[in-house]
């Protein structure tokens, strides 16, 4: 692991920890302002900087292409310090609704990240690039809260957003260390192509519609099984210790699997089509939980199923980006997650309402098997771009360094 992806993975775990561990203090907050912790706002809070962040993300993308990928990835990480600080000295509810509108228009830290480094790696080792910074999203997400509900006691809550606005400010900082990306332009592209096309194999690039299509099918396989999950297993597992362990077992598993297997499937088709598989067996699993053992081996394969989906959806994104584009393809990628995310939400309340807290694992279950066509689709038709990008590549051989 090189000097420039632990800096950026160090970055990029500055950013998550302060936005993935906060939102589940966010009712804490509101309460100390005034608003019930029942109110339907404290919902629609919750999930309002993940929407702006999805809505600015290919905006962001493009202006990354324009003013580099570096700077980027440093706009991002001041922009969510400055977030932070407002959100810590903000007196009434208009005005912390405004910073934290601030922190989903300024974030996008994972697409900053992966942006970046798909123009300072190879293009051969760029998957397993991105998932580090899985790994470092999956770190922040289990240890933050568990932190933050140290903090807590000790620091008011508003107090500790600022606090935490140093961390991501330390990025920022740190990021200004980082080489400067290289701007490429479809000439320079071109340029590179021709003297490498004879030594490298052509990457084959697949429809855009269908790479975001099967992003949206997997997040939303994941995230749908979230927002319900201490309620549903409250039933069955007494010990709320015990049901938070339970809620972070597949992303331990990401964890532990990540840097263990140091030899990678190399055919991004199977490792989607089992992670599917595995997701969707998982789903049904917990769909008819009936015993502490089997929700324990279910945690663990949709632990298995979200490291394959992600290795998987990783090799295939690696193929399928110009890196004069990359801003704009890791922009677009991460506002379609969030998206997805943001669907899975309301889908899985719909579902509770309507039906059980078991239906979000049915929901789950539902959109892997949804995504297994969608793989064979795009692995048979994987050579032919997509019509809205042809203009991109009608001139170009793909390069096969990014």
């Amino acid at each position: 692991m090189n000097r420039v992806l632990i800096a950026v993975l160090v970055c990029h775990f500055l950013a998550a920890f302060t936005v993935l561990g906060m939102p589940l203090y966010l009712p804490v907050l509101f309460t100390d302002m005034g608003l019930p912790q029942s109110s339907p706002w404290v919902g629609f809070v919750f999930a309002w900087p993940t929407l702006l962040t999805a809505l600015s993300g290919p905006l962001w993308g493009k202006v990354a292409d324009r003013f580099g990928r570096r700077f980027s990835l440093i706009r991002a990480l001041a922009g969510l310090s400055i977030a932070f600080v407002w959100v810590g000295i903000s007196s009434s509810l208009p005005e912390l609704l405004m910073a934290l509108s601030l922190q989903g228009l300024m974030g996008g830290t994972l697409a900053a990240a992966n942006s970046y480094l798909a123009t300072t790696v190879p293009r051969e080792t760029l998957s397993n690039t991105l998932n580090w910074t899985q790994f470092s999203a999956r770190m922040a997400l289990v240890t933050a809260p568990l932190a933050l509900a140290v903090g807590i006691q000790y620091i008011k809550l508003q107090q500790l957003y600022i606090v935490l606005a140093t961390l991501p400010m330390l990025g920022a900082l740190y990021a200004c260390t980082l080489p400067k990306d290289s701007k490429l332009s479809h000439s320079s592209t071109t340029s590179s192509d021709t003297t490498q096309r004879k030594t490298s194999a052509p990457v084959q690039y697949a429809s855009a519609f269908a790479v975001c299509s099967l992003q949206a099918l997997f997040c939303f396989a994941m995230v749908v099984t979230f927002p319900y999950f201490l309620p549903y297993a409250a039933p069955g597992v007494a010990s709320t210790t015990a049901i938070a362990l339970l809620y972070v077992l597949p992303h331990l598993v990401y964890l532990f699997l990540q840097p263990l297997l140091k030899k990678r499937l190399p055919n991004w088709a199977f490792n989607c089509h089992l992670s599917m598989l595995a997701l969707a067996v998982a789903a049904c699993m917990q769909w008819q939980f009936n015993s502490a053992l089997a929700l324990v081996s279910a945690r663990v394969l949709f632990g298995m199923g979200i490291w394959l989906g992600y290795h998987g959806t990783h090799q295939l994104v690696a193929k399928s980006f110009q890196a004069a584009r990359a801003g704009t393809w890791f922009g677009s990628l991460d506002s379609v997650g969030k998206l997805a995310g943001v669907a899975a939400g309301i889908a899985a309340g719909f579902a509770v309402n309507h039906l059980n807290l078991a239906s979000p694992f049915l929901l789950s279950a539902v959109a892997s098997l949804a995504a297994m066509p969608l793989v064979h689709h795009i692995q048979k038709t994987g050579s032919h771009p997509c019509p809205l990008l042809k203009n991109e590549f009608n001139n170009t051989k793909p390069n096969t360094t990014a």
